[in-house]
């Protein structure tokens, strides 16, 4: 009988105690070759936080098919909670009123100006002034190198030239040796790399009022002019950008102008085939010259308070170090944290991988990557790189660069 109550009393202890309740928060991601990564966040975010668990929707294929996803599903009010966007589309997310305002949350972070976030970071998640995302992965545009190829071509790879016109010029040595290509500037994804071109003249690609086009100023056409110089003097090739990383790794590749993004593939597939390194982007203009970046940014949805609580908490995990630690190690992306390299975190890891580190010297460098405004981005960005490329093919580059502008005014909301 007394072994009897004294069973009956544990029973009632464990009914009287039940498991502790989660707050679900679902997550919204694109490309699905980053589930890996995400994943790793979330693991570990819920292993500190055992209330909160973390559960993601189907990645979309890119960043426009996921703001897509997203602008349906406010419609038919199944929203996930968090959103990690791509950089550009935060500006139309906060016109939609899809992304929820961070400034609460960040304004009673009493140690927010210690964690992690510069300014030049921030600034990439705010729409005047606001701030509706915060920076989640973020890639500036740099250079990698077959140091093989630039020893073989005369170059020194100790001192890896840091102008265009040194570097156009090291191309076509490189394709002078014959059986191998000096460079490819990549232009096959997006705009972004277009945007390079124009922000790294110190121009802009609208005008002040955000009504009309500005790259088809001076800026424009020195971008443009030098474009076409790494065809006619470069020697680069006009082939997709798939064909050009198969070349690289092959070894039979110079220069190759891309996101640091595919760091670790490049690593992986090279191996011992050649000395690969990396630079930051040379500028036309050092005083006003910057670098786009590009990447992704997260956003609360939820209108929820709890959720909201819980998201603002994941989301600072995930841009945090440890966070950001993570995905620089699983792709080559620049951290969005300044505190990710510290010693502690990544800095130990960027003393082995040096090449992971280029692109986080260009943060003082770093703008935001213009959205196009209007209905017409994706038509106004695919028209641009249709130029690019009839340029690549021979086409006359300012002739292009006048057609390319009348276009994309003729895509501008009226």
């Amino acid at each position: 009988m007394k072994h009897f109550s004294w069973i009956s009393l544990a029973f009632g202890s464990l009914v009287a105690f039940p498991a502790l309740a989660q707050t679900e928060l679902k997550v919204q991601f694109a490309y699905p070759s980053h589930q890996a990564f995400h994943q790793a966040i979330a693991d570990e975010f819920m292993a500190k936080h055992p209330d909160v668990k973390i559960t993601f929707r189907a990645p979309a294929s890119d960043y426009e098919e996921a703001l897509q996803t997203v602008i349906r599903q406010s419609i038919t009010k199944d929203l996930p909670d968090v959103f990690v966007s791509g950089l550009q589309k935060v500006s139309e997310l906060s016109e939609r009123k899809i992304a929820v305002s961070l400034d609460p949350f960040i304004k009673a972070e009493p140690e927010f100006a210690g964690m992690g976030y510069s300014d030049r970071l921030l600034a990439l998640g705010k729409v005047s002034g606001t701030q509706y995302g915060i920076a989640y992965a973020t890639s500036t545009p740099i250079v990698f190198f077959n140091t093989d190829l630039v020893k073989r071509a005369g170059g020194d790879p100790n001192k890896l030239p840091t102008d265009w016109d040194s570097l156009i010029k090291l191309a076509g040595d490189i394709s002078a040796l014959g059986g191998v290509d000096g460079m490819y500037y990549d232009i096959d994804d997006d705009d972004w790399m277009f945007q390079n071109l124009i922000y790294n003249q110190g121009g802009e690609l609208m005008a002040p009022d955000g009504k009309d086009i500005a790259f088809d100023g001076p800026e424009g056409k020195a971008a443009i002019t030098l474009f076409k110089r790494f065809f006619t003097e470069g020697k680069q090739k006009a082939i997709e950008s798939r064909a050009a990383r198969q070349q690289f790794v092959a070894g039979t590749l110079g220069m190759y102008f891309t996101s640091p993004s595919i760091i670790s593939t490049f690593e992986k597939q090279i191996g011992s085939k050649f000395v690969m390194k990396t630079s930051t982007m040379p500028l036309a203009n050092p005083e006003k010259g910057r670098v786009p970046t590009a990447g992704m940014a997260a956003v609360i949805t939820t209108q929820d308070p709890e959720k909201q609580k819980a998201a603002w908490e994941y989301i600072k995990f995930a841009t945090g170090p440890v966070g950001q630690s993570i995905v620089t190690k699983a792709t080559g992306y620049m951290p969005a944290n300044t505190k990710a390299l510290e010693p502690a975190y990544l800095g130990e890891f960027l003393k082995v991988h040096p090449n992971w580190e280029t692109s986080s010297r260009q943060i003082p460098i770093a703008r935001k990557l213009t959205a196009w405004p209007g209905q017409n981005g994706v038509k106004i960005a695919q028209n641009i790189l249709d130029s690019l490329t009839r340029i690549a093919e021979g086409a006359d580059a300012l002739k292009t660069l006048d057609s390319m502008a009348a276009e994309t005014r003729a895509l501008l909301p009226k």
